[in-house]
Parts: C-alpha cells; structure tokens; sequence
C-alpha cells in the first residue's frame, strides 16, 4: 500500500504536529511489510512531524519496523537521513531520553 505524504497534509511542507498525527492515524493499523510511505512532492519534513508520525509508528512496531519502505524525492537524500534517527531514537526510547537528559545537564 502507498501512502502519500503529500495527499495526507496537502501541503509540500510536512513539519507540525498535527499533520504528524494525521499520518500516523493513517499507518497505525498497518503491518510495516504492507507499507510504502512516499515522500514525493514534499519540500520540507520537520522532526516534529516524523516524530509524531513515524517514531510513534516504530515503537508500535519494534521488532518489524525495518521492514517499512519508504519513497522520497529526487535531490532530498537528508529526507532519509531524518527518517533514519527518528525510528533509531524511537527504538531507544528510554535509553535515547537519557543521553538528551545528560547533554541537558552539561549545559
């Protein structure tokens, strides 16, 4: 199943936190193996929106999230890149809390 960024926001821009939950509301119920999530046609991806989205996603689906594809615009390789640490800070989850907490604290 392709989901598409682009029509679950209707925006290029996929950066605030209600947009986030619309696609996740969207994948939720989902098996990471049936999933292609397409990027196409966005110019802009925040942390916040793939946190809200993908991260919360992968703690859902720890142990199958590798399996979830992905599709991303010609020229936007940095897209992958914040995919990437998001589902890897989500699988961390506690231990990913601390590391913030402690580089908090050297400040």
């Amino acid at each position: 199943m392709n989901i598409s960024v682009l029509d679950i926001v209707k925006s290029d821009l996929a950066t605030n936190l209600s947009d986030g939950v619309a696609l996740f509301d969207v994948i939720k119920t989902k098996k990471p193996s049936e999933i292609t999530i397409s990027f196409v046609g966005v110019r802009l991806i925040s942390t916040l929106f793939l946190n809200e989205s993908i991260g919360r996603y992968a703690t859902m689906n720890s142990k199958t999230i590798q399996e979830l594809k992905f599709e991303y615009p010609q020229g936007k390789e940095m897209f992958a890149h914040k995919v990437d640490d998001v589902i890897e800070n989500a699988l961390l989850g506690d231990e990913y809390d601390n590391f913030v907490d402690k580089a908090l604290l050297s400040m």
